[in-house]
């Protein structure tokens, strides 16, 4: 049922330079940047809490491998210089995943880890998407129409690609991650 992966990487150049590039890419990050979702690592020491040590980046959690193909274009690609990168996650784990985003490495770029490649913002919380994507707007001044948002739920009690598409924002459902 799903696309199967490429085999040759990206090539930035059959792009076509005059279509213009979301200025802000959104990323969900259970089951769409890295997977399992941080709700079900139950077995952590200070579960309830999501206090240390938390889940280890590459050992209790890992990043899908479109992700990180991903994550490696656009800290890298020169095409998207000019877009900002953000995240919108409604995990009640908030301190787990902003450790994951300060260890986790962008795959081929040594030293530069996830969380120095989100100039666009950080919205992790419970609650509706809606509250992340207008606080985001908020903080960059960059339009609904303007933003990229890939994210693994679509639509019912707990998705969030309808509710945003509804604002005006692309939203990509990719329910295999990136």
């Amino acid at each position: 049922p799903y696309d199967p992966r490429p085999t040759a990487k990206f090539a930035a150049a059959a792009l076509d330079p005059a279509s213009p590039l979301p200025k802000l890419v959104v990323l969900d990050l259970d089951n769409t940047v890295w997977t399992p979702e941080l709700y079900t690592l139950r077995k952590l020491e200070n579960y309830d809490s999501a206090g240390p040590p938390g889940p280890v980046a590459g050992d209790d959690v890992w990043l899908l491998d479109g992700a990180a193909e991903a994550l490696y274009e656009l800290a890298t690609c020169p095409l998207w210089a000019d877009t900002r990168v953000a995240v919108a996650s409604r995990t009640n784990k908030g301190a787990w995943a902003r450790k994951l985003l300060s260890t986790f490495e962008i795959p081929g770029s040594p030293g530069q880890t996830l969380d120095s490649l989100l100039t666009g913002g950080i919205e992790i919380y419970p609650g509706s998407k809606l509250k992340h994507f207008e606080a985001l707007r908020q903080q960059t001044g960059v339009a609904f129409e303007d933003m990229l948002f890939f994210d693994d739920s679509a639509d019912g009690k707990y998705g969030n690609c309808a509710p945003v598409a509804a604002l005006g924002v692309l939203s990509a459902h990719c329910p295999a991650g990136l």
